[in-house]
């Protein structure tokens, strides 16, 4: 195997039969003791790319060879970003992946950054293979997926630069990931200018050179993609004009409108003609061959109630599959076609005249109550009042959606933020509302006068709230590094608590009242929330700290990260009890059951998972939603539990 030496002065850089060092210049080629440059991929100007391998991995190292204050100082706060991430829409940084290295016989110190080598190929070359243009149906699920990065991107004060096909590597799950990050200082509009000149190329399949009227200097390109809704269409078309604003939050809340109004249905719309046809004539053999055979036979997992579309997952289809090879000829033929035509996933549910559900019995006494479907494409965060009367979820629209737990009727829709409602709380009284935002604020809605108020301070996305026992304070954390302590009755603030040197994610009270805990990068801490004196910071996490929740007596604290672990510690001693490790992404939401015994966890892995907590034995796994469980919340009992997704729904599951 060749092994390149990385040393920008050496005059001879490949090295054959794996020396440990250079046989031209004596620099290591085992840099930091474990990475090999094998290739030699990119020279820019700034440095060079080469391909690296590990006894376990095979990694991309970038090589920044000029020392220059303001390149060192962007190399360093890419490796930043990209470490506190942790999100597949940006390549991986592990610990230690950024470092200096010194040549043998050099003064000159190189800065190094270890990354993700992203498995997939990048959209230039998967466009040649599927042909050009691409469908409105894809285009709003990429677009989707890179105006997030960049969101998250430009959150961190980070700015792309590098839109095009051949940087953005398609991974073999759908997922779409940045590449080649440049060094170079743009804008905020120069990245969104570029990913609307780039959808232009994948809606049209036309360079826009060739779309370019020399006259009026604008692009001709309405006129070439007249299957494409003229809303995607002037999204993109106000991507370009450079009018949007300097910040996202306006674009974001535009963006959502858009997507939701060119949600897919559940039926292409190519297929409902074929599909009309079927259905037709797999009813009318249905009710006139079998139906009292299917309906007799079916399992006892199966209740008489209908399904809905959305309750598409694996574990419906499985059932049905296994049934139909148990029970080999003892259906009718107008039966199985009817099965069959409809879908296993989608069971009955295209029946939109029959309002009712199918309730479907999952194994250790989990069973789904209710499915609630929202108004937006994310939910983020679901709570449930104290009276065990109110259900309540944030969006990614900007809304707020309240339901009657008992009638299970919806009471209405709270409308006010300009950009995802990411968090919210209720009083213990049950007559707050609290919400905060990505657009920066913090609404205090009084739910029985109807009042609402405003509080403003943090100067950039709120990310997580909390309301005091007694009702009279309000904690809120921010991507801008601070918590803030508010006084409700006033709606003034108190304090300004400083310790955290990155985004606050996560923040809970104490039921005394006394203690605030909060979430950040890779550390929790404590204080006291009276003075704003930090008693201890808890370490042991790797990487951002999602969810914070102290037991209801008071004694542990647990916490979600998007190392995909969780933690339970001791309140009192910040003694770190024990880790708890099943999921597999991002642990998004942990809440501990009103009777302390049991906690439950919400992932991106889909799944929510329930926990001995004393033991932390894995009791359960919840497997219903369909796309990331962002929040999850008990009942007041602990006997029913809410969840939040980004499948676009809130689930009720009843814990037996």
């Amino acid at each position: 195997m060749m092994s390149y030496c990385i040393n920008p002065n050496c005059f001879y850089l490949e090295n054959q039969n794996n020396p440990l060092y250079c046989t031209a210049c004596g620099s290591k080629l085992l840099i930091e003791g474990k990475y090999q440059a094998v290739k030699k991929l990119r020279v820019l100007d700034w440095g060079t790319i080469y391909e690296v391998k590990t006894e376990e991995t095979t990694e991309i190292l970038k090589v920044l060879h000029i020392n220059s204050p303001e390149l060192v100082s962007q190399f360093q706060q890419q490796a930043k970003i990209l470490a506190q991430l942790n999100h597949p829409g940006v390549p991986q940084v592990k610990p230690g992946g950024y470092f200096t290295f010194i040549p043998r016989n050099s003064n000159q110190k190189l800065h190094c950054l270890a990354i993700e080598k992203v498995a997939g190929e990048n959209l230039q070359i998967w466009l040649k293979k599927n042909n050009l243009p691409i469908n409105q149906e894809l285009a709003v699920e990429w677009l989707n997926q890179l105006i997030e990065i960049l969101d998250l991107l430009h959150e961190k004060q980070f700015f792309y630069q590098n839109i095009q096909p051949s940087n953005i590597i398609l991974r073999p799950n759908g997922q779409l990931t940045l590449t080649n990050f440049s060094l170079e200082l743009q804008s905020v509009q120069s990245d969104f200018v570029a990913l609307g000149y780039m959808f232009i190329y994948l809606l049209t399949g036309q360079p826009t050179s060739k779309l370019l009227n020399s006259d009026t200097k604008t692009l001709n390109w309405r006129d070439k993609v007249s299957q494409i809704s003229p809303k995607l269409v002037d999204f993109i078309d106000n991507l370009i004009s450079h009018k949007h604003p300097e910040n996202n939050h306006t674009l974001m809340h535009k963006w959502s409108q858009v997507k939701d109004d060119l949600s897919p249905s559940l039926i292409p719309q190519k297929y409902r003609p074929l599909k009309s046809k079927l259905l037709l004539g797999s009813v009318i053999l249905f009710l006139g061959l079998g139906v009292t055979q299917i309906i007799s036979h079916l399992p006892k997992q199966f209740n008489t109630n209908l399904l809905p579309p959305e309750q598409s997952n694996k574990i419906l289809s499985d059932n049905i599959e296994n049934f139909l090879s148990e029970n080999k000829g003892k259906f009718l033929v107008g039966g199985i076609i009817f099965i069959l035509a409809i879908g296993g996933s989608h069971f009955v549910g295209y029946f939109r005249i029959n309002p009712k559900y199918l309730k479907l019995s999952l194994p250790n006494g989990v069973s789904l109550e209710e499915t609630f479907n929202t108004d937006s494409e994310k939910v983020y965060s679901v709570v449930i009042s104290q009276d065990g009367q109110i259900l309540a979820c944030g969006n990614g629209n900007g809304t707020i959606q309240v339901w009657n737990l008992e009638t299970r009727e919806e009471l209405g829709i709270i409308e006010g933020h300009t950009n995802d409602v990411v968090a919210i709380a209720l009083s213990q009284d049950g007559d707050i509302l609290a919400s905060g935002s990505y657009d920066g604020t913090i609404k205090i809605w009084h739910l029985a006068t109807e009042t609402e108020l405003t509080l403003q301070s943090h100067f950039m996305r709120v990310t997580s709230i909390a309301i005091s026992p007694d009702g009279e304070k309000l904690v809120s954390g921010s991507s801008d590094d601070s918590i803030k302590i508010w006084h409700i009755p006033k709606g003034e603030m108190l304090h300004t608590f400083r310790g955290h040197s990155d985004s606050i994610y996560a923040v809970d009270i104490s039921p005394n009242g006394k203690i605030l805990v909060t979430g950040s990068q890779n550390n929790i801490k404590i204080w006291n929330l009276e003075t704003g004196t930090e008693i201890y910071t808890l370490v042991g996490h790797n990487g951002r700290i999602l969810s914070v929740n102290v037991s209801p007596d008071g004694e542990k604290i647990a916490s979600g990260s998007s190392d995909k672990s969780i933690k339970i510690w001791q309140l009192e001693t910040g003694k770190l009890l024990r880790t708890l490790s099943s999921h597999t992404n991002d642990v998004n939401s942990v809440v501990i059951s009103p009777d302390n015994q049991t906690l439950v966890s919400a992932s991106s892995d889909h799944t929510i998972k329930i926990w001995h907590l004393e033991t932390g034995k894995l009791l359960r796994t919840i497997k219903g939603h369909s796309r990331w469980v962002n929040s999850v919340a008990f009942s007041p009992d602990g006997e029913v539990l809410a969840s939040g997704s980004f499948d676009r729904t809130v689930k009720l599951w009843k814990l037996g």
